[in-house]
């Protein structure tokens, strides 16, 4: 008997795929207000870059910056709205790691 958690897309397709192995590259530290900025990494053939968001503590700040991982890039820029990829402008490290594409 196998024992885990599953899940299923709308199809009835299983789509959970436990602990995704990923190795991380670096860290950018981004400052409060910080809207702009493209940060290059080495990635092999068949990989990205991907990122996780640490919020530092202080007051809360409003939506300001999107960040976008494409290919082997991080590339932040001002956004007004809250959605996928917007995030508030407060001072954070973001965890960059590469994962198969």
């Amino acid at each position: 008997m196998a024992w885990g958690v599953g899940t299923w897309d709308a199809n009835g397709v299983p789509n959970n795929y436990g602990i995704k192995p990923v190795s991380v590259v670096g860290r950018i530290a981004l400052a409060a207000g910080q809207t702009s900025g493209t940060y290059s990494f080495t990635v092999p053939a068949g990989f990205k870059v991907g990122f996780a968001v640490t919020v530092e503590s202080g007051a809360y700040a409003a939506v300001g910056r999107r960040i976008v991982a494409s290919g082997s890039t991080i590339t932040i820029s001002s956004a007004s709205t809250t959605g996928v990829g917007n995030y508030p402008a407060n001072a954070c490290e973001l965890v960059i790691f590469v994962e198969k594409a």
